[in-house]
């Protein structure tokens, strides 16, 4: 009798969850990493490190991490250090481009201590460069300018600081 009963249900019956099916994609989609690190060596021989409160991936089309309390910076080889942060950023995978936005906040072990809207850093180590004015100290004193580029001529070449599209600084000596 017992079996009669087991036999005569309904195989195909199937468990019906009690919420919609699409209420979480979007959330399954945006996975988020916290307290992201990275840490490497350029081809130039620079230590690098990137590191980020939070990132998830890109969902226009375009393979990048938008990331959230961005910080990197670059050690040379010849001793001089770069640190960077910013609000957000992206890491452009095809281009291995970093971009830095919202309230950018750059200083170096040369004694400079600047601002731009947005910084760019090629990864490899090669070009650091700022969309937009840049402002703040300088070892010689303030400084505003259009633009801020570091870069080297080649691998063994040591990074240089070059300011452009009119340079405002105002000199300060520190010994008269």
């Amino acid at each position: 009798m017992i079996a009669m009963f087991v036999l005569s249900r309904d195989q195909t019956a199937q468990a019906v969850l009690p919420f919609d099916k699409n209420q979480f994609a979007d959330e399954l989609a945006k996975q988020q990493i916290n307290q992201l690190y990275y840490s490497g060596q350029t081809g130039a021989g620079d230590e690098l490190a990137l590191s980020a409160q939070s990132a998830v991936e890109g969902f226009d089309g375009q393979k990048m991490l938008e990331m959230r309390a961005v910080s990197a910076s670059i050690k040379g080889k010849n001793g001089l250090e770069i640190e960077a942060t910013a609000q957000f950023g992206q890491y452009l995978y095809s281009e291995k481009l970093l971009k830095m936005t919202g309230a950018v906040l750059i200083s170096s072990s040369s004694g400079y201590k600047l601002s731009s809207p947005e910084l760019r850093i090629l990864i490899d180590g090669t070009y650091i460069f700022s969309e937009g004015p840049i402002e703040g100290l300088s070892p010689m004193g303030k400084i505003n300018a259009g633009r801020m580029e570091i870069t080297r001529k080649n691998a063994k070449a040591p990074m240089q600081l070059w300011f452009g599209e009119k340079v405002v600084l105002d000199y300060e000596p520190s010994e008269i």
